[in-house]
């Protein structure tokens, strides 16, 4: 169960030390406390404000695997054109 009192204490530098999973899991527990029938309008307001501060951070997170994933996809593309290259002539490109 979510500990309110802890995460609306993180601040933003402890929320980006967070994985992107433990981000995805607080979201979803705020989430849940949403959904419960006796919401507090004012815990609520600013468990939202930390919300905002969560997916932005998620997805400054998902920008930057996207980024990763390019970069390994040239290097993936680089080593095939090698391994092409290298095949037309008779040579292991390691």
């Amino acid at each position: 169960m979510l500990d309110i009192k802890k995460t609306l204490a993180l601040n933003t530098q402890e929320m980006e030390k967070l994985t992107f999973k433990e981000l995805v899991e607080q979201i979803e527990e705020i989430k849940e406390y949403f959904h419960q029938n006796d919401v507090d309008i004012e815990l609520a307001l600013k468990l939202y404000g930390k919300t905002v501060d969560l997916l932005a951070i998620a997805r400054a997170k998902l920008v930057n695997f996207k980024r990763e994933k390019e970069e390994i996809d040239q290097k993936y593309k680089e080593f095939i054109e090698r391994l092409e290259s290298s095949e037309d002539e008779n040579e292991i490109p390691f």
